[in-house]
């Protein structure tokens, strides 16, 4: 009778230990398969204070690297951005913030680059910052920019940076993206929405 129950007892202990490492061999796969992290906290500057991620984090974070001066993928990326926020209940708006974060460090100032992302939503973030503040943010997505000397153009400069939305969880981590110029409000808006 007890070699019975003690069998049993086994038997649903091995039944525990082989879905518990099935569960865990599926978790790692899925882990591996996902590919590297990206995001996490950083620190800049808002209309001349220091400001911080973590520091008032919300659900759902937007970001979108850029400058003031950018003469069409910025005010079109920013653009769409405000009308797929001009879509959102305000009882969803509560939960979801967009942060424009200019890497043009030698031109844009602070309170402009504010300025301008209030010209796109009410609430939209414009955040700057010295070169090695910026390089350290930048450097926790996957995205760039670079300054190029062009005697052409009206600034004698341009800035090639990349054009992509990061959606970031409360922690900052990125969990998806998407074009900020090529996609426009409605794309924007429902990828908002799987996100919320």
């Amino acid at each position: 009778m007890n070699f019975r129950r003690v069998a049993l007892l086994a038997s649903r202990l091995l039944t525990i230990v082989a879905v518990a490492g099935a569960i865990f061999f599926g978790f790692t796969i899925w882990r591996t398969m996902k590919g590297p992290i990206s995001g996490g906290d950083f620190t800049l500057t808002y209309r001349g204070q220091h400001w911080t991620f973590s520091s008032e984090t919300k659900k759902l974070n937007l970001l979108y690297f850029g400058y003031t001066k950018c003469p069409d993928v910025c005010p079109t990326s920013l653009s769409y951005a405000g009308g797929a926020f001009r879509m959102l209940k305000n009882e969803e708006l509560k939960d979801i913030r967009f942060i424009f974060l200019s890497v043009d460090q030698a031109h844009d100032k602070p309170n402009e680059v504010a300025d301008y992302a209030t010209n796109f939503f009410p609430t939209f973030i414009g955040l700057t910052g010295g070169k090695e503040q910026i390089d350290k943010a930048i450097g926790l997505f996957p995205a760039s920019y670079m300054l190029e000397e062009n005697p052409k153009s009206y600034l004698g400069y341009s800035i090639s940076h990349t054009d992509r939305i990061f959606f970031l969880d409360s922690d900052g981590i990125v969990i998806d993206s998407i074009s900020g110029s090529k996609e426009g409000s409605e794309s924007i808006y429902k990828k908002i929405k799987e996100h919320l």
